[in-house]
């Protein structure tokens, strides 16, 4: 059964678009080791100016996994050096019952 995750990231001033960057990267070395869904992951941005990543891992041991591959712990690596992650619950928009954030062009839609 896959699993739905949702994290924020506060990016270090100036390095916002590297943090989307280094997202990517990270989403198409997972999905070649197979383990995120072919469901598009969704970068947002707040309102504060945080990056919210939601995707889907194939079942819930694949973020585990995913610490074992050195390509995907390299860039998670990276992507701490330009930002830091916050808990959902510090961004204003989750207070409302419907949390809306603005949708980032830099992932192109794929035809899953």
């Amino acid at each position: 059964m896959a699993t739905s995750i949702i994290v924020s990231y506060r990016p270090f001033p100036g390095r916002t678009d590297l943090v989307v960057s280094l997202l990517l990267e990270s989403y198409a070395a997972m999905a070649r080791a197979g383990l995120i869904t072919a469901r598009r992951p969704w970068i947002m941005n707040s309102e504060s100016g945080d990056v919210v990543a939601a995707f889907e891992m194939t079942d819930e041991f694949s973020f585990s996994e995913s610490e074992k591959i050195r390509e995907i712990s390299v860039l998670r690596a990276r992507l701490m050096g330009v930002c830091e992650r916050v808990p959902l619950s510090q961004l204003s928009e989750t207070a409302a019952p419907f949390a809306q954030f603005q949708t980032t062009t830099g992932y192109a839609a794929s035809g899953a």
